[in-house]
């Protein structure tokens, strides 16, 4: 809830702050190998972070992994899109005319399919990353609430207009559905052990990263709360944000996401500048962390863990549409300070309530399948 400072006032001068970043930091690689403790760096056999073992035919791996670092899409997401579109059978053919292991309509196969034959499994599954990768781009650009990559899904089951007529995944009984189902795959063909540690936009590693993990102080540690923050008014809407209110972090002071940055520097040991996590050098991609929303899609996107099992100093993420954020649609995040025996967890964070409790610290008691995720760093190897 209230994580972010919302409107286009706040858009400027966020999207400004990433910019001013990228100029200062420098380019963010796309391209990892090795082990480091570098976040912007550091490449680990994941959970989830590739293809388990023997779960997708073998003669699809290599081109679903090629597919997957064309578009930043994960392999796993696409191995379970492919599931969903023809069970993998590379000479399905829908009542609609869609045609091939990927499904392509003979419209847009002619754009994307390189005069290559439709049922050629290996130019179908080219050509999904290559849709797949625009559909992505065209959703992180949108502003539409909810995963870009559930929306790149939505559109090439609905076409992207179809999910620009409704700003997000159209409710037509089917395009919701899809994206559930290839969620669901995609989990099951994820590989839980490391066993695959290719992913999108990366090199496979050695395996090891060295980064501490599983930490809180447990109390109200944060250095900048006593600094300008943005304002709200009595329903929770930002009024604006005054000077001296942006964090070294090119967040906001006091902000949800300015808290869980600061913890998050603190467990790779980091407690003052040059800060090793900010809002513009965490994504491979290159792309700012921006609001809560995009949290758990930053995670995919660095191929670290991402599941529903709560640890403490792991990140708690709230959906924009998670009635516990209760934030408009911009959702929430915060950090697992402790862990209970009955499999609860307490919660800490920053500025969860209104005027004129918002922008302070709290702890809260949460049930496990409160937040809609829970967002680990990778464990040292």
């Amino acid at each position: 809830m209230l994580s972010r400072a919302g409107g286009a006032f706040f858009i400027t001068i966020l999207f400004a702050a990433s910019l001013l970043v990228a100029v200062v930091l420098g380019a963010v690689s796309g391209a990892r190998a090795g082990a480091s403790t570098d976040p912007s760096s550091c490449v680990a056999p994941l959970p989830g972070a590739g293809l388990a073992a023997g779960k997708v035919p073998a003669e699809y791996v290599e081109a679903i992994r090629e597919a997957a670092k064309a578009s930043g899409i994960p392999a796993p997401i696409l191995a379970g899109q492919l599931r969903q579109e023809s069970n993998f059978n590379p000479k399905a053919v829908s009542h609609a005319g869609a045609r091939g292991i990927a499904q392509f309509m003979p419209g847009t196969w002619t754009s994307y399919g390189q005069g290559k034959d439709p049922f050629d499994p290996q130019a179908g599954i080219s050509a999904q990353g290559k849709f797949m990768g625009e559909l992505l781009q065209q959703a992180k650009a949108s502003g539409f609430a909810g995963d870009p990559v559930d929306l790149a899904l939505a559109g090439y089951n609905a076409g992207w207009g179809g999910v620009t007529a409704v700003g997000g995944i159209p409710d037509n009984g089917e395009t919701a559905q899809y994206v559930t189902r290839i969620r669901q795959f995609a989990n099951e063909f994820a590989a839980k052990d490391g066993t695959d540690a290719v992913t999108a936009g990366e090199d496979k590693g050695s395996g090891k990263c060295d980064l501490a993990t599983g930490t809180s102080s447990g109390n109200d540690d944060y250095p900048f709360k006593d600094l300008p923050h943005c304002v709200l008014n009595a329903n929770g809407g930002y009024a604006g944000c005054p000077a001296g209110s942006q964090s070294e972090f090119n967040a906001f002071h006091g902000e949800c996401v300015d808290f869980v940055m600061w913890r998050l520097n603190q467990q790779f040991g980091v407690v003052k500048a040059p800060w090793k996590i900010m809002n513009g050098n965490f994504r491979p991609d290159g792309n700012v962390l921006g609001d809560a929303r995009n949290y758990r899609a930053a995670w995919e996107n660095k191929g670290w863990p991402v599941d529903k099992t709560p640890t403490v100093g792991a990140v708690v993420w709230y959906g924009p549409s998670n009635a516990n954020a209760s934030s408009a649609g911009y959702g929430h995040v915060a950090i697992v300070k402790e862990v209970l025996k009955d499999g609860s967890f307490i919660e800490e964070g920053y500025n969860f309530g209104f005027p004129p409790d918002d922008h302070k610290y709290y702890t809260i008691k949460r049930a496990n399948s409160a937040p809609d995720n829970f967002l680990h760093l990778p464990k040292a190897g």
